[in-house]
Order: C-alpha cells, then structure tokens, then sequence
C-alpha cells in the first residue's frame, strides 16, 4: 500500500490527478471488484460493435474463428473496405483488452483488408 501512495503523490505531481473513487469503467473497460481480484468487462463494447456493423449480417459461432472455412485473395466489391477496416480495428482493440481468445480470427480476417469479399 505504501508503493500505491508514493506512485499516487509523484503522479500528482507530474500531472494535474483527480482521485475520486474506486474505478469502474476506464477506456471501455469495465471493471468488477470480486473477493481479492478484478474482472474485466467488455460486453457493452461487444454490443455497440455488433450494432454499429449489424449490416455485416454477423453470426454467432461456438469457436471463435472457423478453421474449415477457407478465405481467398479476391476482391469484391459489395463490402466497402473502409467499413472492414474500422470493424477489424474494433475489434483488435477488444482483442488486445480483454479477449485474447479472438486473436487468432482477428489475425486472419486482418489479412485481408485490401483484397476482400463478402466471405470475410
């Protein structure tokens, strides 16, 4: 606890801090206190993805990436790719916060960013 308030006293004053109570939500996180650990949360941020690219026709899968589907090069032009993009990137960031299991899927469906089809 005495490193939590020196780090807290040089924080302040290097930058203008504001403590104010225990956090909650913090860069689209939620954060759960349970017995002596924290639970990370991004159910809300899934949700506004999802809603926000409805038009993607998004499915529900048990597996976070298909390995029998196989994706092409090829480019077709009824996604619009900066659309594909942004989603890939929504979706890099709930990788890297929260949801390491989607790495995998991320990986693959980012390869095709310039070259894609409505399969990806």
């Amino acid at each position: 606890m005495n490193v939590i308030v020196e780090i807290k006293k040089y924080l302040t004053f290097i930058f203008k801090i504001k403590y104010l109570c225990e956090v909650d939500t913090l860069l689209g996180i939620k954060f759960k206190k349970h017995s002596s650990c924290y639970i990370l949360n991004q159910s809300h941020y899934i949700e506004k993805i999802l809603d926000k690219f409805k038009h993607f026709n998004i499915k529900e899968a048990n597996t976070s990436f298909d390995s029998s589907m196989k994706l092409n090069d090829y480019c077709d032009k009824t996604v619009v790719q900066l659309e594909y993009v942004s989603f890939i990137r929504s979706f890099m960031y709930l990788m890297h916060c929260t949801k390491l299991d989607i790495a995998f899927a991320i990986y693959k469906l980012s390869r095709y960013t310039s070259m894609l089809n409505k399969d990806h």
